[in-house]
């Protein structure tokens, strides 16, 4: 992670942060802060991928997985997933692994770190300055 958080560790880590993208999955997992992880997944335009410890209780993952002490999976609806449904338990999906779909399940606790797409910045709009003399 090569930005760092702009915020004190115990404030919102927001998407104009230079780290929330890469970061704020990370950030709020070790503080154990779940809702703020539910807000940041809901926040971004994707939840590109995920680092899930398959141990943890409630996690569903393929058997060939579970053994691992890590994993990561890439999330990227309409390419692998056709969708990610995010709740206060944690996170559901539908992926391929060896050429099979399987149903996930993530709870929050056991998601340790991911990748956002920040959302889009809004433009401002351009407005019409009056000029010129008013009688």
């Amino acid at each position: 992670m090569d930005a760092h958080h702009e915020h004190p560790a115990d404030s919102p880590c927001l998407p104009a942060c230079p780290a929330w993208a890469e970061g704020a999955l990370q950030l709020f997992a070790l503080q154990r802060r779940y809702p703020e992880m539910l807000e940041a997944c809901r926040s971004a335009r994707a939840v590109e991928y995920l680092i899930v410890a398959p141990a943890a209780p409630g996690t569903v993952l393929p058997e060939h997985l579970q053994q691992e002490e890590l994993v990561r999976l890439n999330l990227v609806v309409g390419r692998d997933t056709p969708e990610v449904l995010l709740d206060e338990w944690g996170i559901r999906c539908n992926l391929t692994f060896r050429g099979r779909r399987c149903d996930c399940a993530f709870p929050w606790a056991s998601v340790l770190a991911g990748g956002l797409r920040p959302p889009e910045k809004k433009r401002p709009k351009f407005g019409v300055i009056q000029g010129g003399k008013k009688d």
